[in-house]
């Protein structure tokens, strides 16, 4: 059995326009909706449009609900019936088709800038700087448990009363752990009076410390630069949150800047 040409050309046209309402955005069955409110006159039920569409209302209405805050349909009231019709397509596909070509503006322009990431030697991406980001108490921890991992000597900023106050027992648990590998802290640290008990610990546990008056340096967090990584890290009890930067450049600026104060500043105050 042949289908009249006449309803063969307007398949053709549909499925066209189906394919176009598909590229400015409309997703799944949005397009069958739309088609069939147009074709649809006047204000409709949403079971109205379902039974034109050959869908579910629920589904419909769903669809319906999001093509309003598309810009494409409208809803109203009607007897206390809420009830959708279609605005003006040529203006609202107009808007559709002006906003699409903005994205693909934008993709066009995000991709050239990043075609030269995308064209780099292995080489060129290992010198990119690798950033790990961590949040809350047992993020913080896994930067203390890459320090360890490192094994290499630390320095570090930081007030010391300010770790255990966020990390309580585990503080000792690392320092400990430190201890057994042989790792040495460089540390620079605020000097506050009942710090003198502090002091006798240190060379028990691989700690030289520079402390410098409190006032001078009040730290919230602390900044420890092992090997080629700088951890940086916010001791906020409520929203500890905290950073590894993977980079034997950045690791070389932050040790340098370490060394300028730790020698610097080493003549004027306490050394322990």
């Amino acid at each position: 059995m042949f289908l009249p040409i006449h309803n063969i050309i307007y398949y053709i046209l549909f499925m066209k326009i189906d394919q176009v309402l598909l590229a400015l955005g409309l997703v799944d069955r949005e397009p069958d909706v739309y088609l069939a409110l147009l074709r649809t006159p006047g204000a409709q039920p949403a079971s109205v449009i379902a039974t034109r569409a050959n869908l579910n209302r629920t589904t419909v209405y769903k669809i319906l609900v999001k093509l309003v805050k598309k810009g494409l349909v409208t809803k109203t009231q009607r007897h206390g019936i809420t009830c959708f019709f279609a605005e003006d397509p040529e203006n609202r596909l107009k808007f559709l088709i002006e906003d699409r070509q903005k994205q693909l503006t934008d993709m066009n322009q995000a991709m050239l800038e990043a075609l030269p990431l995308l064209t780099m030697t292995d080489e060129e991406h290992d010198s990119l700087p690798k950033i790990r980001y961590y949040e809350g108490i047992d993020g913080i921890k896994q930067i203390y448990e890459a320090v360890l991992k490192e094994g290499k000597d630390q320095y570090r900023y930081g007030d010391i009363t300010k770790i255990y106050e966020a990390l309580g027992i585990y503080t000792d648990e690392y320092i400990k752990k430190r201890n057994e590998l042989g790792i040495t802290t460089y540390a620079i640290m605020p000097f506050y009076e009942t710090e003198r008990a502090q002091i006798k610990k240190n060379i028990k546990e691989h700690r030289s410390v520079l402390y410098i008056p409190k006032k001078l340096f009040p730290i919230e967090g602390e900044v420890r630069i092992f090997g080629n990584k700088v951890g940086i890290i916010s001791l906020r009890k409520d929203s500890p949150i905290g950073v590894i930067i993977e980079s034997e450049t950045i690791a070389k600026m932050f040790l340098s800047i370490f060394m300028l104060t730790w020698k610097g500043y080493g003549e004027k105050v306490i050394r322990s």
